[in-house]
């Protein structure tokens, strides 16, 4: 359970919800939280889209497997 309540998605951040709906096919709860400080969320939305960007040298496959092993090791269960 998280120490803050997430919140409903803020009409501020509808854009970046379009986003993460189109992507993920969800709101992060985390993003939900984030919100009650806006700069955060457009800021770690930036930092996503820099580590997801297409154009880097890092094969995306492996990306998951990385992102993946590190959430199952801090027993995130999604």
């Amino acid at each position: 359970m998280p120490r803050l309540a997430p919140l409903p998605l803020s009409p501020e951040l509808n854009d970046l919800a379009q986003l993460f709906g189109k992507t993920l096919g969800f709101v992060p709860n985390s993003v939900l939280i984030m919100q009650r400080r806006p700069k955060l969320v457009r800021a770690f939305t930036a930092l996503t889209a820099a580590v997801w960007d297409p154009q880097g040298e890092v094969d995306r496959g492996f990306k998951r497997l990385v992102a993946h092993v590190a959430s199952r090791t801090h027993g995130c269960h999604y």
